[in-house]
């Protein structure tokens, strides 16, 4: 088997994907994310491989960045490569919107470049919900969730016997994107129940002009330490792939509620769509708030378990090494 594989794409995962494939795959990786016309040079080696997989990055981007690297994609497709996409979340909801709502510059180039390329290559998805996406655009895919670092989490959970003095929710919410990641929605459930601490990680908050004494924002943190200091974690969010934090949370023992489905997480309703979003997740809470106080609460112990056995970085790195050289047993 050639064990060389060539990672292109978006900043943050590519060499994070390269780094899991190396370690738990035996594959040689080149990642190639920042692609500038002086370092077009990085992006010609992955033909010298067999197979390139391309994260997080949709096709038919006007900009200098993409349009490289759609033309070298084309290129490495007509001489043999095969090309697979590994599609992470909002690349997914930007090309369905592109295709639906099509400018005269994406009729004359985005879409045609688009249509070859993830048509001549093979898809693999982050999350179940995003093989149904891409189906609506007329593509078939192959899930397996990105295999995200496991095992400082998987060590820290395994020795959870307690559960920390206070009640406490913690949430993600990224500053440039906190509407997708419902940041009013959980502000206004923290002015709701005064009673509960609530933290969230991922932004300083800037887009919240007036924040309840019991909602702190964290920025950029540890989020063992954050995981192990919570006792909830919601993950309210519009649009996803499977998020790092929900494994990671289960991982560390914590109750998770979440706006997607998932084994062993409690799930909420759409929050683009429920008449009552924020009385359902109220109403969630003040259950597991009541069950804490009173000390009948236990660490999630089984959904350690199943996330250790299925979703560990080191189980899905290797199925997506078996996905990549065609030995797909997914």
């Amino acid at each position: 088997m050639d064990n060389r594989v060539g990672v292109i794409g978006a900043s943050l995962w590519t060499p994070r994907l390269a780094a899991s494939l190396e370690k738990h795959g035996r594959l040689r990786c080149s990642p190639v994310s920042e692609v500038m016309p002086k370092d077009l040079y990085r992006l010609l080696t992955i033909f010298g491989t067999r197979t390139t997989i391309r994260v997080g990055f949709r096709p038919g981007q006007i900009r200098v960045r993409g349009l490289i690297i759609d033309l070298v994609c084309l290129l490495y497709l007509l001489v043999g490569g095969r090309l697979v996409f590994y599609w992470t979340g909002s690349d997914v909801q930007r090309t369905a919107h592109m295709l639906a709502k099509p400018s005269l510059l994406a009729r004359l180039w985005s879409i045609p470049v688009a249509r070859k390329l993830v048509g001549s290559s093979r898809n693999c998805v982050a999350a179940p919900w995003l093989v149904s996406e891409l189906n609506e655009m007329g593509y078939s895919a192959t899930c397996i969730p990105f295999p995200t670092p496991t095992e400082t989490f998987e060590e820290a959970g395994a020795d959870v016997s307690e559960w920390p003095a206070q009640f406490t929710v913690l949430s993600y919410v990224p500053d440039h994107n906190f509407e997708n990641y419902c940041g009013p929605e959980i502000v206004q459930l923290a002015r709701r129940m005064p009673q509960v601490d609530f933290r969230v990680m991922g932004g300083q908050g800037e887009w919240c002009s007036e924040c309840p004494g019991n909602l702190k924002f964290l920025g950029w943190t540890d989020s063992l330490e954050q995981y192990l200091k919570s006792v909830v974690v919601l993950r309210a969010v519009r649009h996803d792939a499977l998020g790092g934090t929900v494994r990671e949370a289960l991982l560390c023992g914590r109750h998770v509620l979440y706006t997607y489905p998932h084994e062993c997480t409690e799930l909420l309703p759409d929050p683009s769509y429920s008449a009552d979003f924020l009385g359902n997740i109220e109403d969630r809470l003040k259950l597991f708030l009541e069950k804490f106080q009173c000390g009948s609460l236990n660490i999630n112990h089984v959904a350690r378990g199943w996330v250790s056995e299925n979703l560990s970085e080191k189980v899905l790195a290797k199925r997506l090494v078996d996905y990549l050289v065609g030995e797909d047993r997914v």
